[in-house]
């Protein structure tokens, strides 16, 4: 199983570009996983720099987040994201067996 992590420059070329590999297809007008195609998770924006609150909850300086809408996937191919593949020190979350902020094998 193959492990893809990849940045995006709006979430919409994103799935368009998925749909356009075929990790995404379309059956009987519904977008679903392609067979070979195990998941697919939509991070969106990942944080740079955390907002700031005050004791009562209220934003003192807003949240930073990096360029473009981050996706994951999982496949059993061998995929060519190009320039859309990243390879992040801190994940958003684990993602099939690998602990939150393994690197996964480029």
């Amino acid at each position: 199983m193959n492990i893809y992590k990849t940045n995006f420059p709006t979430e919409q070329e994103g799935k368009d570009y998925l749909f356009s590999i075929g990790v995404l297809v379309e059956n009987e007008s519904e977008i679903v996983f392609s067979k070979d195609t195990a998941a697919v998770v939509y991070i969106g924006k990942v944080v740079k720099i955390p907002a700031t609150y005050d004791a009562d909850g209220n934003i003192i300086t807003p949240a930073v987040y990096y360029d473009g809408y981050a996706i994951d996937v999982m496949s059993s191919l061998d995929l060519d994201f190009g320039a859309f593949m990243v390879y992040p020190i801190e994940a958003a979350h684990s993602f099939y067996g690998y602990p939150r902020n393994a690197e996964v094998p480029k």
